[in-house]
């Protein structure tokens, strides 16, 4: 009897012993548990690999909002989903209660193809013809490669809105599907897109901004109006937000996401040199074919690049203190205009600060090439 108490015990201190990498929990038996206490974030997927992309930016951004936050972050899941079983099984309300602030899903290029074929094979009456099965499942590794880039780079993204909303909307519940909705955090929308844009590292309209500096917001706009609303479509293609993407970095990630739900339009009579036309055939690319941006598109990534520019521009030249200073303002409900007007931030004239701020603008390099030029726009001619 001793002895099999004995050889018990051992087997549960065995076990204690086991890493983080081994560990499952609850239901989710169909991943592996992925811990990572210095981050604040617990990985899920079937094996390491398929976190290793994830890892090294996830870490910077987390350590770059504890920078900007405070060191006590909501700790967040990501879950990597590498098959559809995977992805029907996650329920959100039952992570959360396993203690998380925050969760996240991503997927793999492997499960997007899957979920391509089921919705094909729906379609087609259960059967898909030869030559499209072999040309998706055959698709250039290069294809594959560029939509785990992108897929990475937006999960960042919302890592740094997830961490916003859990742990400055003390009063709202958090919901994935809402990540795109900057009401969800007590900041002025333009610094939500612009300490994300700083955590992840990556601001991807920027090469649009460069092409249309004619058409921008004055900055005392971006810095107190709402994020332009661009309408939920059923092209989502699981993005979180609920929208699709404005531009053209296709899939669900590396552009900036149309939201699920949203602000508003921009308010009427905003100043600045910004134009009432759009902004010509902006080719985002889907499926092989070109597509026009909507006006609603072009003034949502045109926000977001001045928001993501701005909050660089800012924090390059008053600093990592000032920049907490004003973060804790704005949580507080104060305006940001007369904190950038201090004479120790930017100084009394916000029409040298925008001038100023352009020429930063135009010595960055885009992330990635930008689209064609747009066309005239006939309401210059007025």
């Amino acid at each position: 009897m001793v002895r099999s108490v004995m050889t018990v015990l051992a087997l549960i201190a065995a076990l204690g012993t086991l890493p983080a990498d081994a560990q499952q929990a609850g239901r989710y038996k169909k991943f592996t548990r992925f811990g990572q206490p210095e981050t604040g974030i617990d990985f899920y997927a079937s094996n390491r690999q398929l976190i290793s992309p994830f890892e090294k930016p996830a870490a910077d951004a987390m350590a770059k909002l504890k920078t900007l936050l405070g060191q006590n972050l909501p700790k967040g899941a990501i879950f990597v989903c590498s098959t559809l079983e995977q992805k029907d099984s996650i329920y959100e309300p039952q992570i959360l209660k396993m203690g998380y602030g925050w969760t996240l899903t991503a997927t793999t290029a492997e499960m997007r193809t899957q979920e391509t074929l089921a919705r094909i094979k729906s379609q087609m009456g259960g059967e898909i013809p030869a030559q499209i099965l072999e040309r998706i499942r055959n698709q250039p590794p290069a294809m594959a490669a560029d939509f785990e880039k992108q897929m990475v780079s937006s999960t960042v993204q919302q890592i740094a809105y997830a961490v916003l909303q859990s742990a400055l909307g003390k009063n709202l519940q958090y919901r994935s599907s809402r990540l795109d909705d900057m009401g969800k955090s007590p900041l002025p929308d333009w610094m939500d897109i612009g300490i994300a844009a700083y955590a992840s590292g990556s601001n991807p309209n920027v090469g649009f901004l460069q092409q249309n500096m004619e058409q921008t917001f004055s900055i005392e706009d971006i810095i107190s109006m709402s994020r332009p609303f661009v309408a939920s479509t059923s092209e989502q293609g699981g993005n979180p937000g609920g929208g699709r993407p404005a531009g053209g970095s296709g899939g669900s990630g590396g552009g900036m996401m149309a939201p699920g739900g949203g602000q508003g339009s921009p308010p009427a009579g905003m100043g600045g040199t910004r134009g009432s036309g759009g902004l010509g055939n902006q080719g985002g690319q889907r499926g092989g074919a070109q597509r026009t941006l909507s006006k609603d598109e072009q003034d949502r990534m045109l926000f977001d690049a001045q928001a993501g520019t701005f909050f660089a521009y800012l924090y390059e030249k008053a600093g990592l203190e000032k920049i907490k200073e004003l973060i804790r303002q704005a949580i507080e409900g104060k305006e940001s205009r007369e904190f950038i007007m201090r004479p120790d931030v930017l100084g009394p004239d916000f029409g040298k600060i925008e001038e100023d701020w352009a020429a930063w603008v135009k010595a960055q390099k885009p992330e990635r090439p930008a689209g064609p030029k747009p066309e005239a726009k006939p309401d210059k001619a007025n």
